[in-house]
C-alpha cells in the first residue's frame, strides 16, 4: 500500500512539472496571445473567442503534455513492466488536464474583469428556457464550457491510446475542433462543442448532458485499453 501511494505521489508531481515539456512553451505563447488581445483591446472582446474557440484547443495540447513522457517520449514499454496502476495514470491525466484548463480559464477571465469590469455573454440555463445575453462570472461560465473540455479531453486520450501515438490524440481531438469551429456549429448542429452555436430550439441541457456522458465513456474506454499492458510491451518488440 505505501509503495502504491508512493508511486502515485511521485507520478503526480512529475504531471505537475509540465513546464519542462517542449510542448509547454508554445501553448503558453498562444495563451499569452490571448490575455495580450484583452488588455490592448479598446473595448470588450467577444467572450467565446475565449472560453471556447480558444481554450479548446488549449485542453488538447494540456492532454498532450501530460501524456509527453509515457506516450510522446517512448516510456509506455518500460512503465507497463511497472508494478503500477496504468489505468489509474490515466485517470489522474485526465483530471489534471481539467484543472490545468479551469485554472488557465479563470486566468483570461481575471484579465478580462479588470480591463473591462464585467464579462458579458450568451449564456444558457441549466433548466431550459431561451439563451440571453447578460453580465456573468468566472464559475458559471466555467460550468457551461466544462463539458466541451471534459469530451475533448477524452477524445484526445482515446487517440492516443489507440493509436499508441500522441499524434494519434492530437489528430482526434483538433479534428473535431477545427470542423466543428469552421461550420458554425452546424457539422454537430444540436451536439455542437460551442453553447454560442447551439441551434435556436436545441436543448442546452440535453446538449451538455449528453456531452458529460460521452466523456465519460470514452474515459472508461481509453483507460480499459490502456491498462492492457501487453499492448505496450509488445509494440517495441514487433
Amino acid at each position: 500500500m505505501k509503495t502504491a501511494i508512493e508511486q502515485f505521489r511521485r507520478g503526480y508531481i512529475f504531471d505537475l512539472k509540465i513546464h519542462k515539456q517542449p510542448v509547454t512553451a508554445l501553448m503558453l505563447f498562444i495563451f499569452i496571445l490571448y490575455l495580450i488581445s484583452i488588455v490592448v483591446g479598446d473595448k470588450p472582446r467577444t467572450v467565446y473567442y475565449y472560453s471556447e474557440m480558444g481554450m479548446y484547443p488549449i485542453v488538447i495540447m494540456l492532454m498532450l503534455l501530460l501524456f509527453q513522457r509515457e506516450i510522446g517520449g517512448g516510456s509506455m514499454e518500460m512503465i507497463a513492466t511497472y508494478p503500477v496502476s496504468l489505468r489509474l495514470i490515466a485517470v489522474r491525466k485526465w483530471v489534471l488536464t481539467l484543472l490545468y484548463a479551469s485554472l488557465l480559464s479563470i486566468g483570461w477571465m481575471a484579465v478580462y474583469l479588470l480591463k473591462f469590469g464585467q464579462i458579458s455573454t450568451i449564456m444558457h440555463s441549466w433548466g431550459g428556457g431561451e439563451a440571453v445575453k447578460k453580465g456573468t462570472g468566472i464559475f458559471p461560465l466555467l460550468l457551461q464550457t466544462m463539458p466541451a473540455y471534459m469530451l475533448l479531453a477524452s477524445i484526445t486520450m482515446v487517440g492516443m491510446v489507440v493509436f499508441r501515438k500522441t499524434y494519434g490524440g492530437l489528430a482526434l481531438g483538433f479534428t473535431l475542433w477545427v470542423v466543428d469551429t469552421i461550420s458554425g456549429g452546424n457539422w454537430l448542429s444540436g451536439w455542437t462543442l460551442y453553447s454560442t452555436f447551439l441551434p435556436e430550439k436545441a436543448s442546452f441541457t440535453a446538449n451538455r448532458v449528453m456531452m458529460i456522458l460521452a466523456a465519460a465513456a470514452l474515459l472508461a474506454a481509453a483507460v480499459w485499453l490502456i491498462g492492457k499492458r501487453e499492448r505496450w510491451i509488445v509494440e517495441e518488440e514487433e
